[in-house]
Protein backbone atom coordinates (compact mmCIF):
# COMPACT_ATOMS: atom_id res chain seq x y z
CA UNK A 1 0.00 0.00 0.00
CA UNK A 2 1.05 3.61 -1.00
CA UNK A 3 2.16 5.84 2.16
CA UNK A 4 -0.25 8.07 2.27
CA UNK A 5 2.67 10.98 3.13
CA UNK A 6 3.78 10.43 -0.36
CA UNK A 7 0.73 10.39 -1.67
CA UNK A 8 -0.49 14.10 -0.57
CA UNK A 9 3.23 15.13 -1.46
CA UNK A 10 3.09 13.61 -5.08
CA UNK A 11 -0.57 15.19 -5.54
CA UNK A 12 0.11 18.50 -3.78
CA UNK A 13 3.16 19.18 -5.96
CA UNK A 14 1.71 19.07 -9.04
CA UNK A 15 -1.92 21.28 -8.07
CA UNK A 16 0.31 23.84 -6.54
CA UNK A 17 1.37 24.69 -10.34
CA UNK A 18 -2.10 26.19 -10.79
CA UNK A 19 -2.48 29.29 -11.79
CA UNK A 20 -6.39 29.60 -11.73
CA UNK A 21 -5.54 30.69 -15.32
CA UNK A 22 -8.97 28.97 -16.29
CA UNK A 23 -8.38 27.48 -19.47
CA UNK A 24 -9.27 23.95 -18.55
CA UNK A 25 -12.81 25.08 -17.53
CA UNK A 26 -14.43 25.53 -20.88
CA UNK A 27 -13.66 21.68 -21.62
CA UNK A 28 -14.92 20.36 -18.22
CA UNK A 29 -18.33 18.46 -18.85
CA UNK A 30 -19.31 18.83 -15.58
CA UNK A 31 -19.02 22.28 -15.23
CA UNK A 32 -22.03 24.25 -14.87
CA UNK A 33 -20.99 28.00 -15.19
CA UNK A 34 -24.23 29.39 -15.48
CA UNK A 35 -25.28 28.10 -11.56
CA UNK A 36 -21.98 30.41 -10.26
CA UNK A 37 -20.56 27.59 -8.22
CA UNK A 38 -17.05 26.74 -10.07
CA UNK A 39 -16.39 23.58 -7.72
CA UNK A 40 -17.52 21.18 -9.88
CA UNK A 41 -14.83 21.95 -12.66
CA UNK A 42 -11.07 21.73 -12.39
CA UNK A 43 -10.30 24.41 -10.72
CA UNK A 44 -12.41 24.21 -7.93
CA UNK A 45 -11.30 20.39 -7.36
CA UNK A 46 -7.98 22.03 -7.61
CA UNK A 47 -8.92 24.50 -4.70
CA UNK A 48 -10.42 21.89 -2.68
CA UNK A 49 -8.03 19.48 -2.89
CA UNK A 50 -5.55 22.38 -1.61
CA UNK A 51 -7.76 23.06 0.93
CA UNK A 52 -8.56 19.92 2.29
CA UNK A 53 -4.59 19.17 2.63
CA UNK A 54 -4.23 22.78 4.07
CA UNK A 55 -7.43 22.91 6.64
CA UNK A 56 -7.72 19.14 7.11
CA UNK A 57 -11.54 19.80 6.62
CA UNK A 58 -13.62 17.21 4.88
CA UNK A 59 -17.18 17.73 3.94
CA UNK A 60 -20.05 16.71 1.82
CA UNK A 61 -19.15 19.21 -1.07
CA UNK A 62 -15.78 17.88 -1.25
CA UNK A 63 -16.42 14.52 -1.95
CA UNK A 64 -19.47 14.98 -4.17
CA UNK A 65 -16.80 17.57 -6.14
CA UNK A 66 -13.84 15.16 -6.43
CA UNK A 67 -16.52 12.22 -6.84
CA UNK A 68 -18.93 13.61 -9.72
CA UNK A 69 -15.60 14.24 -12.27
CA UNK A 70 -15.92 12.18 -14.94
CA UNK A 71 -11.42 11.98 -15.02
CA UNK A 72 -11.86 12.64 -18.97
CA UNK A 73 -8.73 13.98 -18.83
CA UNK A 74 -10.22 17.12 -21.27
CA UNK A 75 -8.74 19.56 -18.43
CA UNK A 76 -5.43 17.83 -18.35
CA UNK A 77 -5.23 18.40 -21.87
CA UNK A 78 -5.91 21.79 -21.79
CA UNK A 79 -3.87 23.28 -18.95
CA UNK A 80 -1.02 25.16 -19.99
CA UNK A 81 0.97 24.23 -16.24
CA UNK A 82 1.12 20.40 -17.78
CA UNK A 83 -1.34 19.52 -14.31
CA UNK A 84 -2.68 16.27 -14.77
CA UNK A 85 -5.50 17.41 -13.15
CA UNK A 86 -7.76 13.91 -13.80
CA UNK A 87 -4.91 11.94 -12.47
CA UNK A 88 -4.63 13.79 -9.39
CA UNK A 89 -8.11 13.95 -8.36
CA UNK A 90 -7.77 10.04 -9.50
CA UNK A 91 -4.99 9.46 -6.41
CA UNK A 92 -7.08 12.44 -4.54
CA UNK A 93 -10.07 9.77 -4.41
CA UNK A 94 -7.70 7.15 -3.34
CA UNK A 95 -6.32 9.49 -0.78
CA UNK A 96 -9.78 9.51 0.51
CA UNK A 97 -10.59 6.45 0.68
CA UNK A 98 -7.40 5.42 2.89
Amino acid sequence: MRDLTDLRREILRDVLKCSYCAMCEWVCPTLDVGNGNRIYGPRGRINLIVSYFREGSENGVLKESIYTCLICMACTQQCPAGINIAEDIRKFRTFLTQ
